[in-house]
């Protein structure tokens, strides 16, 4: 009987040491905890660097976009500048020609004002001005003179051939006999005086007509 009471509680010993080292292996196996799992970090919350580095990267966007929106402004302000400034300039170039013509520096009749001497050229192709100045190098200008004021129209014989200077009316009739002897002396020149009346049409070479022939505009006094 002292025998098997013996065998009895060893028997029991080791199957409860067994039975002990059975659970500790299923605790060490079985599921994480919810501490556990946070320790490993692996949730989905974003690590606070992270964060900030978004953050920083959208606030870099938002500047840059500012900034093209500033330049942008600043380009439209400087263009509207220009325009203004070119407007400006056009006004200014306007106003000076308005008066220009205003005080007789233009092209019109007031240009003539204080002429009271013309010179010219006389080749077999035409007329050409020397002065005044505002018909130099033209070919046949066209003289604007006032009604009532002494002239001298002067020419020179330019190639040789040979030329004088009439004045005509609009029926092709010189008026008040103002013409001059043909010459065909190169060099030679000639010097026509007369008065300014409206009836005068234009001046012309006797011998080529179809050429040498420039109009004349009188205006009243």
């Amino acid at each position: 009987m002292t025998r098997d009471k013996r065998f009895s509680r060893r028997s029991i010993v080791k199957l409860t040491g067994a039975s002990a080292v059975t659970a500790l292996i299923a605790g060490c196996g079985g599921p994480e905890t919810e501490d556990e799992a946070d320790d490993d970090g692996t949730g989905d919350e974003a690590a606070p660097g992270e964060d900030e580095e978004n953050g920083d990267v959208g606030a870099d966007e938002e500047e840059a976009e500012d900034e093209d929106e500033n330049g942008a402004a600043e380009d439209d302000e400087e263009e509207a500048e220009d325009d203004d400034e070119n407007g400006a300039a056009e006004d200014d170039e306007g106003e000076d020609e308005e008066e220009d013509e205003e005080n007789g520096n233009g092209n019109g009749a007031e240009d003539w004002g204080d002429v009271d001497e013309i010179v010219l050229d006389g080749y077999t192709a035409g007329w050409e001005g020397v002065e005044p100045e505002m018909i130099e190098g033209e070919e046949n200008p066209t003289l604007e003179l006032t009604a009532g004021t002494e002239y001298e129209i002067t020419w020179e014989n330019a190639d040789g051939d040979p030329h004088n200077i009439e004045i005509w009316d609009d029926d092709d009739e010189v008026v008040d006999d103002y013409q001059t002897e043909i010459i065909d002396e190169e060099g030679e020149t000639q010097t026509l005086e007369f008065e300014a009346t409206e009836e005068m049409a234009a001046y012309v070479c006797e011998v080529h007509i179809g050429t040498m022939i420039g109009d004349i505009e009188v205006q009243s006094e």
